[in-house]
């Protein structure tokens, strides 16, 4: 966006000029990637002039910028990316919580005294193999459709399936233009190839096809002009109401 689609729209300052610091608590930058994964990602940003600093936490933020490990980085543009909070079901529900809010649910995904209650998604606490689920889409499609089929089976007086467990079918994330890691099972692939297939992977899980060929056309746009549809609206300018709106 700096090196492209910003330098058309903002033509007295140079975007180019900025410098982006990538603030990242843990050791490394993706540690849900394999470590050869994340070193590669590491590599491509910093290639695109990207400074990263890991193992070290946000201690401020102002309206000056912030203050990482003591020292002051001045900055007018900051984004936050530390997740969310999950709705407050667990005070509605009086149960109990992880340190995020999340409700601890038990195999069947159930609340713990509460069977007619089912909690799923990034709302939900549970461990697999002594590791907490991530809360991620694939999590709470897997776990939407295991608890229709426990409601099923209890309708239909059915025996209960077994508890849930979470198949992963891997990992993406795109790093700029042409780049690209996926992580599912012991292949790791990164690059070119990838950044293609995940094109096609997000393409084919679209639920229509005109969906399909409307988001294929927009990308294959932006790819020959380098431009996005998006805008910022940097400011508001109320227009001032006419007497004859006043009156009214």
């Amino acid at each position: 966006m700096i090196r492209n689609t910003l330098k058309s729209d903002f033509r007295w300052v140079d975007p180019r000029s900025a410098h982006i610091i990538l603030v990242e608590g843990a050791p490394r930058i993706l540690p849900t990637f394999a470590d050869s994964l994340s070193q590669r990602a590491h590599a491509r940003l910093t290639r695109m002039g990207v400074e990263i600093r890991t193992g070290v936490l946000v201690e401020h933020i102002d309206e000056k910028g912030v203050v990482v490990a003591g020292e002051r980085i001045p900055s007018c543009a900051v984004l936050w990316t530390a997740g969310v909070t999950p709705s407050p079901t667990g005070q509605w529900l009086k149960a109990e919580t992880d340190r995020a809010g999340r409700v601890w649910v038990l195999p069947d995904l159930t609340v713990s005294g509460r069977p007619e209650v089912f909690v799923v998604g990034d709302t939900a606490s549970l461990e697999q193999d002594g590791k907490p689920l991530p809360g991620v889409a694939q999590v709470a499609l897997q776990q939407g459709r295991y608890a229709g089929r426990v409601i099923a089976a209890r309708v239909t007086g059915q025996s209960p399936p077994r508890p849930f467990r979470y198949f992963d079918d891997g990992n993406m994330a795109v790093i700029g233009r042409h780049f690209s890691i996926i992580e599912t099972g012991r292949l790791r692939v990164s690059g070119f190839a990838a950044w293609m297939a995940w094109a096609a992977i997000h393409l084919a899980f679209l639920p229509q096809t005109g969906n399909r060929l409307m988001v294929f056309t927009q990308w294959v746009w932006s790819y020959m002009t380098k431009q996005r549809g998006s805008r910022l609206i940097l400011g508001s300018h109320a227009t001032p109401a006419k007497p004859s709106d006043a009156g009214a």
